[in-house]
């Protein structure tokens, strides 16, 4: 468990970074997985793989379709998700809450979800896009799914299961707002639409502001 003096010290920067002592080495991509947002630890957004080229992709039909439109209280009409693909399974967020979800990548179907309920603070939020999920593993077969909320917590989640780390945080969450160098974090002042990017044994964690508000007034006033 992270302890709440080591948060405090670390999330005065931004980026936000968060020590989580127990992480492992990272590896990357293999056999044509997605590990990261950006396809590796560099974020190159490449893939090597050459099955699907100009001669064939004409020859492409839908295999399986998975829809969104029923997370969340409304639909999700600017999903930017990038979804990760470890193991035969796609991770990914999905809906106006950011819901994690696993699916099996040969057949859709949905293997789990996770929610969290934030209330009050998950109504006002500084960035409502999707973009994805970080994966974690220490190649022995633990492997675990980071996902910041809409209300600008981080959650660890087991990647098999999609349950909460209670070893991590507070029962699997950490305040993203605590510890950080000012008196109030007014909510939906602060939050972040991309995911963490987890190196070695660090997870380093973005901010972005509620779009529209000049970083001077949030630093002055906020």
């Amino acid at each position: 468990m992270i302890q709440p003096s080591v948060v405090k010290r670390l999330l005065v920067i931004v980026p936000l970074i968060l020590l989580v002592p127990r992480l492992g080495a990272q590896h990357g991509a293999e056999n044509g997985e997605w590990r990261y947002y950006g396809g590796d630890s560099g974020t190159t957004k490449y893939s090597p793989l050459d099955q699907i080229n100009a001669s064939n992709v004409k020859n492409l039909e839908i295999k399986w379709q998975w829809r969104a439109e029923n997370f969340g209280k409304l639909p999700d009409h600017n999903w930017e998700v990038t979804p990760l693909m470890v193991g035969g399974v796609l991770y990914f967020t999905a809906g106006t809450r950011r819901d994690a979800v696993a699916v099996d990548a040969a057949t859709g179907e949905t293997l789990w979800m996770y929610r969290l309920d934030e209330g009050a603070r998950g109504n006002l939020v500084a960035r409502t896009n999707n973009r994805g999920l970080a994966y974690w593993t220490d190649g022995k077969g633990d492997a675990r799914i980071l996902l910041i909320s809409p209300g600008y917590q981080l959650i660890e989640l087991d990647a098999k299961t999609g349950r909460p780390v209670q070893s991590f945080g507070t029962n699997g969450i950490i305040d993203l707002t605590q510890g950080l160098d000012r008196a109030e974090v007014k909510p939906g002042v602060i939050g972040a639409s991309s995911p963490p990017i987890v190196v070695s044994e660090t997870v380093v964690v973005g901010a972005a502001e509620l779009a529209g508000r000049g970083c001077a007034e949030f630093c002055v006033n906020g």
